[in-house]
């Protein structure tokens, strides 16, 4: 008997529906490059009782071979704010201290800061010491401009914003939209509105390499791989840590008692009425938990939501097993190993995209590793490792936006909790295929006349 076809509709349908369903949420606004070139420094001005508007302005950066940086910036001032500022230095002092105090990009670490004004060209100069990271290779990478972990998009809002490496360097890695010339890298804008410049995006690194040869750029990939990783190391641990090891425990728990899951498990109708009767009780006590206790349904909504993908590809999996044959294919167990092996790639290939796969089709990695419990393969010892490491790609995708994502460390562990749960039916299943292939496979290879 066949799948009835409006069942694989719908599951086609929904695959290639949530496959372009974003992951995360609205990010802060951009930040700009250049303190006193933009919007930041007229509203200090103003609160120091100047008004002021910016016209031409310049940002250049040199970075030693020690890693720090010397900055020079300097912004055309109107008439008027500039001859106020002539008569009151104290005001465009604390109008610049201030510009840079609350600057996302460099904050507190300004170091000597200068301030001179002439006629109506203003120029500040500072340090900024440790700018930049060594990696083997010779590669230097500088990220004054990332935030760790990286939540906000940069952009120049200067007219000409140039960066400069040590002497005998080339550039190897930069932000898209600039140009570059041996050791320097440089954009312009040509928009007088906010936000409008050049977009150097959310991790704005630029990478500085001995040459521009083939090692090199092999370095510096590797350098940015790295870097990257690095900014959100110890955030992606405290956000993926309960769940990744909730996940490889029960991984581990399966193998140990595959043999002993109750055989009603594997029959998809009951799997698929349970995940019915475990959804609407869902939804019942979410809508409970409005009535008495606020917001907090809010919560239980969006876990719902999320998981909702994978809990209707669990149910029309568990019951499509049930039209397919119990003398399966002695080779269900190496198509299982594909699978899991493809799973796989696409998981560290793909991150942190494959953060969607993760999501929207979790429980479903248990299908293939319970085939290979059941036959006994050696790569069902790797599910802890496989299965632990579905929350580390979704995390990659969530951490860049903590403080302001719409799934919590606690919500993400909660979905990785029903994911486990999902994923059990799935692993019996697949152990019973694996377990019946096996026996054919022995039943086969035994020569006739042998008892059994």
């Amino acid at each position: 008997m066949r799948p009835p076809r409006v069942v694989l509709g719908i599951a086609v349908v929904l695959l290639f529906t949530v496959a372009f369903v974003p992951i995360g949420s609205p990010a802060p606004p951009p930040e700009g490059v250049c303190g006193i070139c933009g919007d930041d420094f007229e509203w200090a001005a103003e609160q120091n009782g100047v008004n002021t508007s910016v016209g031409e302005s310049d940002l250049e950066i040199r970075v030693d071979a020690d890693g720090n940086s010397e900055w020079r910036a300097t912004a055309t001032l109107n008439r008027t704010a500039a001859a106020q500022f002539e008569e009151n230095r104290t005001a465009l002092e604390r109008a610049v201290t201030r510009t840079y105090s609350h600057s996302g990009i460099v904050g507190d670490e300004v170091e000597n800061l200068s301030t001179t004004l002439e006629d109506r060209t203003l120029t500040v100069a500072f340090a900024v010491d440790d700018s930049t990271h060594q990696y083997p290779g010779g590669v230097i990478v500088f990220d004054e401009f990332t935030q760790s972990p990286p939540t906000t998009d940069v952009y120049v809002n200067a007219d000409t914003f140039t960066i400069t490496g040590p002497s005998g360097t080339t550039v190897t890695h930069a932000p898209p939209g600039g140009t570059i010339a041996e050791n320097r890298a440089t954009w312009t804008s040509e928009s007088d509105q906010e936000y409008e410049g050049p977009e150097l995006g959310r991790e704005p690194t630029v990478a500085f390499a001995p040459d521009d040869g083939l090692v090199s750029k092999a370095a510096t990939s590797g350098a940015l791989e790295v870097h990257s990783f690095g900014l959100i190391e110890s955030e992606l641990r405290e956000f993926a840590q309960l769940p990744t090891g909730l996940l490889g425990l029960a991984a581990a728990g399966l193998l140990l008692v595959g043999n002993r899951l109750p055989r009603s498990l594997a029959r998809g109708r009951t799997t698929t009425r349970w995940v019915g009767v475990g959804t609407g009780l869902y939804v019942a006590f979410t809508g409970l938990t409005g009535v008495i206790a606020g917001d907090f349904w809010t919560v239980l909504a969006t876990v719902g939501i999320t998981l909702a993908p994978q809990t209707f590809l669990t149910a029309v999996t568990a019951l499509l097993a049930d039209f397919v044959g119990a003398n399966t294919d002695r080779n269900v167990s190496r198509i299982a190993a594909v699978a899991v092996v493809a799973w796989t790639g696409a998981l560290i290939v793909g991150a942190p995209l494959s953060a969607k796969l993760v999501f929207f089709a979790g429980p479903l990695i248990f299908l293939p590793f319970g085939v290979l419990s059941g036959a006994k393969h050696p790569a069902r010892f790797l599910f802890p490792f496989v299965a632990a490491l579905g929350p580390i790609v979704a995390g990659l995708a969530l951490v860049p936006q903590i403080g302001i994502a719409i799934i919590s460390s606690t919500m993400f562990a909660g979905i990785f909790l029903i994911t486990a749960l999902l994923g059990v039916p799935l692993f019996t299943i697949g152990h019973r295929f694996g377990r019946t292939a096996t026996t054919e496979t022995e039943r086969t290879d035994t020569p006739a006349g042998t008892a059994s």
